[in-house]
């Protein structure tokens, strides 16, 4: 079992987890027509994929992703207006959508780590570590993981007190005067294939088994995958009295 400051049980966690919205062109080898015997063309590179790829951040999200339904809320008793809160929280639920189309990919685990939606530091020892972790250990098998995310019921910007920002940045988190608490719950769970077709779960949250978690972070315009929250770190809610408080659960 994941402890509570995992990104799979602090988001899985889910998780990361949205930025782009279609999906993206698959590209043709070139070679002989079936048919013609004539040879055809490469398909032309899509830009957009072009430039993650120099940037190493790879496989490329679809242009268009699909985002869930999430509900946004304001918490900070007015000290952020709501059409700010309501444009935070939408790139929120873009980061989201990416994280959630990660880890259902082949090589997900290199789209995490490529600093994309967090750093990648931050990536590998908070946020992502348990999904990460699966990958490798599913790779050095030569078998496959399947990730079914939590579910993301709403959101709620809230004020983070100094001092727990000291503490996030003792831990090498990168804290932000306000964060997300990412409502999340059950049911999920982690399949371990191996390559003889065999399957075992390694991780299953019931339905409606709370996870809530604090994200820190700040809203970045990516020019290859819009508007995202980039994380700088997460707190599970329920791990302390204080972020209790914080999380207002």
């Amino acid at each position: 079992m994941l402890n509570a400051r995992d990104r799979f049980i602090t988001l899985i966690a889910a998780g990361i987890v949205a930025a782009a919205c279609g999906p993206t062109p698959t590209a043709t080898k070139g070679g002989q027509s079936s048919v013609s015997g004539e040879s055809t063309s490469p398909a032309t590179p899509d830009p957009r994929c072009a430039a993650l790829e120099r940037r190493g951040v790879t496989p490329c999200p679809p242009a268009r992703l699909a985002l869930e339904s999430i509900a946004i809320h304001n918490g900070t008793r007015g000290a952020v207006d709501d059409r700010t809160v309501r444009t935070q929280g939408q790139a929120y639920v873009r980061g989201h959508a990416l994280y959630a189309w990660a880890v259902r990919q082949a090589t997900g685990d290199t789209f995490l780590m490529s600093g994309a939606i967090v750093p990648s530091e931050v990536a590998r020892t908070n946020i992502f570590r348990a999904e990460v972790r699966y990958f490798s250990d599913a790779r050095a098998t030569g078998g496959t993981v399947r990730i079914e995310p939590l579910q993301t019921t709403d959101i709620t910007l809230v004020a983070v007190p100094q001092s727990l920002q000291e503490i996030a940045r003792r831990d090498g988190l990168v804290p932000s005067p306000y964060a997300w608490v990412d409502n999340q719950s059950g049911p999920a769970r982690v399949t371990m294939q191996s390559p003889g077709g065999g399957a075992r779960d390694v991780l299953r949250i019931a339905p409606g088994e709370p996870h809530p978690i604090l994200v820190f972070g700040q809203v970045r315009e990516d020019a290859e995958l819009g508007s995202i929250w980039y994380a700088g770190g997460d707190f599970g809610c329920l791990s302390s009295v204080q972020l209790r408080a914080v999380c207002q659960v």
